[in-house]
């Protein structure tokens, strides 16, 4: 079959044409191609930046805990004692204290919500499993009977505690840290503690110094006492068995 030159350019023309527009597609194809997997890599790269800063943000509360002899023996030890029997009079004794009650302690000295410069700097050092680890540890220690200096106290600090003053709004100690001062988890146990340390807490709730307690309570109760009266309740606890 025989084409004029008209037609031969026409029938190439056309071809160029066709031929220019599937490249032009193919280009456009391509590049929306790229973007694609160019926005999918920048997603990808995003996500595993995430996954590797959670293992960070995370790592006090997964990290493993220490084993508790080991924490006590590096911080605790000179103070507390091993088995949470503070000999000193004026650090308190953990035996025996509700592990929920103690880890609320530790807790509170990391953030800052108990004031004390010591034990905040020991409590910053703790992950949530080492705190866990502790107060699992002295909650199963025995608590020592306490020490009495001064036994004239007794029966103030023995009225106060199991019936309290109603007429200045005083609760009975008794209603929240239980007859025998074996306390709960929310309420500390006090029967048996050195009562320095106790005069010296009330004290600091009294004078606004120590304000990790729930609704203000401990602030309101001891605010209602006077410094003779601190004195006898911290003695009657002591004698607490």
């Amino acid at each position: 079959m025989q084409f004029s030159p008209d037609q031969t350019t026409t029938r190439l023309g056309g071809g160029f044409a066709s031929a220019a527009r599937a490249k032009t597609i193919h280009a456009s194809l391509e590049d929306r191609r790229l973007r694609n997997l160019a926005q999918h890599s920048s997603r990808a790269r995003a996500g595993l930046a995430l996954l590797a800063a959670l293992p960070l943000f995370f790592l006090p509360q997964l990290s493993q805990a220490r084993d508790a002899e080991e924490i006590i023996n590096g911080l605790c030890v000179a103070c507390h004692t091993l088995d949470g029997n503070a000999v000193v009079p004026a650090f308190p004794k953990l035996a025996g204290l509700h592990e929920q009650y103690l880890e609320k302690q530790l807790i509170d000295y990391a953030t800052g919500d108990r004031r004390h410069e010591t034990m905040q700097a020991f409590a910053e050092d703790l992950s949530r499993n080492d705190m866990r680890a502790l107060a699992d540890h002295f909650s199963e220690q025995r608590r020592h009977d306490g020490v009495v200096t001064e036994p004239e106290l007794l029966d103030a600090g023995r009225e106060l505690y199991h019936e309290g003053d109603r007429e200045r709004g005083v609760p009975a100690c008794a209603g929240c840290h239980k007859p025998d001062g074996s306390g709960t988890p929310r309420s500390v146990m006090i029967a048996g503690q050195n009562a320095p340390y106790v005069q010296e807490q009330l004290t600091l709730f009294k004078n606004d110094q120590r304000t990790n307690d729930r609704g203000r309570l401990m602030r309101t109760v001891a605010g209602r006492l006077t410094t003779e009266e601190i004195q006898a309740v911290a003695q009657y606890v002591a004698s607490m068995q």
